[in-house]
């Protein structure tokens, strides 16, 4: 029994170094580093993207060093179709900086914290530091100009400068073979006389021109012959509604209104000829039938 316990203590005892050997030996391939001051918040936005190298054992753990106070927006991976998804992470401080750990399934790992901006006036002051424990192949540093930013000056020549993020002039500072605890440094220098955010101040504009494809988009060839259908349709309805209501309407009957007899129809609005006795005619004087004088004229 003994001898068991002994050789299982040789055994992890050999294998500390082995996993010490294989976490130096983890570096990663490419790091690019957007720096975007005064874009959204009046502080500075730092987003890391960073790839691993290939062939990776996954999943690997993940530390990275980043200043004290940073305030932490988004940690994700990227799966296989390219989406982010968000990764649990762990974030520490220390003495000199925040210590944040994540496990990562994926080759591919993005970070992103809100820093404090430096302002003195209209001057602003920026000091990217790379401390890492991990060599990287290339390191990228993009800095977007905020806009109304003029006399920028960076402690490293940009290897060009070109149209970034919302049209805003971004400075590409590259280095390449950096060795693991090898500290780099970037220092931004630049003037502004507003405190109002790239953002707000940009003209609103479409991500792309809409075509056949985008979706949403409708046809209108496609829709019109469904509209003159439709419109059809209510006009067949509305004029059956209407012949209907005609219909119904020279139906109704009016009421008819009773004739009323002549004034004085009876038998004392008349005289007869006291002759032959026939009747004679309101406003005769003589009869009709003999000519002999009416003794009564009729309404006299």
């Amino acid at each position: 029994m003994r001898k068991l316990i002994s050789l299982m203590m040789l055994w992890i005892l050999f294998l500390l170094p082995v996993s010490a050997r294989a976490e130096a030996n983890f570096h990663l391939s490419l790091v690019t580093v957007d720096i975007w001051p005064e874009y959204d918040q009046s502080a500075i936005l730092f987003i890391y993207h960073i790839s691993l190298v290939p062939g990776t054992n996954l999943p690997a753990k993940l530390s990275l060093r980043l200043p004290l106070g940073a305030e932490i927006n988004a940690v994700a991976i990227e799966d296989e179709s390219g989406n982010l998804i968000d990764e649990p992470y762990d974030n520490t401080p220390q003495a000199q900086w925040s210590l944040l750990t994540l496990t990562t399934i994926s080759s591919h790992v993005q970070v992103e914290y809100y820093k404090d901006l430096e302002k003195v006036g209209s001057a602003r002051h920026i000091v990217f530091n790379w401390d890492q424990d991990y060599p990287v192949d290339e390191l990228e540093v993009n800095f977007l100009r905020p806009l109304g930013a003029d006399n920028v000056s960076l402690s490293l020549p940009p290897v060009d400068t070109s149209p970034g993020q919302n049209g805003l002039l971004n400075y590409r500072v590259n280095a390449t073979n950096i060795v693991a605890d090898q500290p780099f440094s970037l220092t931004i220098d630049y003037q502004r006389q507003t405190d109002a955010l790239s953002i707000s101040s940009l003209p609103v504009e479409a991500a792309s021109t809409p075509g056949p494809d985008t979706p949403g988009h409708v046809s209108m060839t496609g829709i019109m012959p469904w509209a003159l259908a439709a419109i059809g349709l209510l006009l067949v309805v509305f004029g059956f509604f209407g012949f209907v209501a005609w219909q119904r309407g020279g139906q109704i009957s009016k009421p008819v209104k009773q004739k009323q007899p002549p004034q004085g129809d009876n038998e004392e609005m008349f005289i007869y000829c006291h002759q032959c006795g026939k009747r004679a005619r309101p406003g005769d004087i003589f009869c009709r039938t003999c000519g002999t004088r009416l003794k009564k004229v009729v309404n006299e």
